[in-house]
């Protein structure tokens, strides 16, 4: 038998004869699945300009993928973006029903399809300028979380615990805050309650936050406790963006101790930190890294390192460093100058305002020793002229820094001046002039006494 004998093809008029019902059908399909593609991008394109427009759109999206049955190519990320849009229209409910609707589909999108989604969402909740209720904000966060209680994406589920905690951080909402804490630290804790050191990463994300509160809240007695088990874990990957959080608040934790050295220490390893995660906080931590080694009298200048020297031109980096240059010039009028120009923001920053008047006292200390340095003898009401202060203040700086040992010398109230030891050799010469002199007396008593 013949291979045309055994295999009948049929001709070609019959093997491509689709019926006519057959043809229209698919070519409905793919008519649909345009249609859907393209109203998906036209509202993508709206959602700036017009998104009263572009919720239209995507609603159109949602219904027309909704009608062809299981298919959620579409529609997942259509309801993200309706979900986002309604928030900015201040539509509330609308945002929270779309929003639950979106997280019926979780589990049959791909888990980074649906992490992305949950996380756009939440992102834009926490801008700052919302008007939306704290009710609104609970009941979002609530629809997550029972969405995702049976999804077995526990880092999801970490992740959207950070971002609420973060949120009420900022909204002031200290008992959530605390509330998130706790259930974040439980996911990373072993059976004995001990810490779960192979979660590191997570571990570190919670004390971050809770270190967050303790600074929110004033806590310096649970700071203390917390922030060393930071430093002694040992995260598989240190992630940057945590410690540089982490770094910064230690520093502020060692300021408020007056603990300059170690602030300027915690303050840079922030600012390296922030750097290298390409976080915008990286300029307000080189900053207080500016502050810091000022009050810590350090002769190290932090702009002649590379990664400082990047931000050195930005305009309140570039004041902080003028501070410096006037710092170690000992010039306290171009200091003070630059210290109250508005322009320069420094007076608009309550951390940096918490510690001017120490600042202004290391900067009239270190001009104070520049001034009596090739002194013997000082009037108190000269130093004061060059001060701009009064006689009684600059009393009492003299004393504070007799008392330190920053100055070798003592003050004679009753001639008002400040009365400098000479330098150590000059000291040895009057106690040996002394000794002589004392040793030229016995010689003569004893010649006294053979007469």
């Amino acid at each position: 038998m013949s291979d045309s004998e055994e295999y009948d093809y049929g001709s070609d008029e019959e093997q491509y004869n689709y019926s006519d019902e057959d043809q229209n059908e698919g070519g409905e399909g793919e008519d649909d699945k345009i249609a859907i593609e393209n109203d998906y991008y036209e509202g993508d394109d709206l959602k700036d300009d017009d998104p009263q427009k572009a919720c239209e759109k995507f609603e159109k999206v949602v219904q027309l993928e909704g009608e062809k049955g299981t298919e959620v190519k579409w529609r997942f990320k259509a309801l993200q973006h309706l979900v986002v849009l309604k928030f900015k229209l201040g539509k509330f409910d609308d945002m929270a029903s779309r929003y639950a609707e979106m997280l019926t589909h979780s589990t049959t999108v791909t888990r980074n399809e649906c992490g992305d989604g949950v996380n756009a969402v939440l992102d834009a909740l926490a801008d700052p300028t919302s008007s939306c209720a704290d009710a609104i904000m609970r009941k979002m966060f609530d629809i997550t979380f029972s969405a995702l209680k049976n999804s077995q994406n526990e880092r999801l589920w970490f992740n959207c615990n950070v971002k609420a905690g973060k949120l009420h951080l900022s909204r002031g909402d200290h008992t959530s805050v605390e509330k998130c804490v706790l259930e974040l630290k439980h996911s990373c804790q072993n059976a004995d309650g001990s810490d779960d050191l192979s979660k590191g990463t997570s571990l570190l994300e919670a004390y971050a936050l809770e270190i967050s509160l303790c600074a929110a809240t004033r806590d310096a007695r649970r700071m203390k406790k917390i922030y060393p088990r930071t430093l002694n874990l040992n995260a598989a990957v240190a992630d940057p963006r945590i410690m540089g959080v982490i770094r910064e608040e230690g520093g502020r934790m060692h300021m408020r101790d007056a603990s300059w050295d170690d602030a300027y220490n915690e303050f840079y390893a922030g600012f390296r930190a922030y750097q290298e995660a390409g976080n915008a906080r990286a300029k307000d931590c080189l900053k207080y890294v500016v502050l810091a080694n000022m009050l810590a009298l350090s002769d190290i200048n932090p702009f002649d390192a590379r990664e400082a020297k990047a931000y050195q031109e930005e305009t309140e980096v570039a004041a902080m460093r003028r501070l410096r240059v006037c710092y170690d010039g000992n010039d306290l009028r171009q200091f003070e100058t630059t210290l109250c120009d508005k322009r320069n923001n420094i007076q608009s920053d309550p951390f940096l305002m918490e510690y001017v008047d120490p600042l202004r006292r290391r900067m009239r200390e270190q001009v104070l020793l520049a001034l009596v340095k090739p002194y013997r003898r000082v009037k108190l009401d000269f130093l004061a002229g060059k001060l701009n202060l009064s006689v009684e203040a600059v009393e009492q700086v003299v004393v504070t820094m007799i008392l330190d040992d920053r100055i070798k010398g003592e003050v004679d109230m009753l001639e008002g001046h400040l009365v400098l030891q000479g330098p150590p050799e000059a000291k040895k010469h009057l106690e040996l002039t002394k000794w002589a002199g004392a040793l030229e007396s016995l010689a003569q008593g004893f010649a006294n006494r053979a007469q």
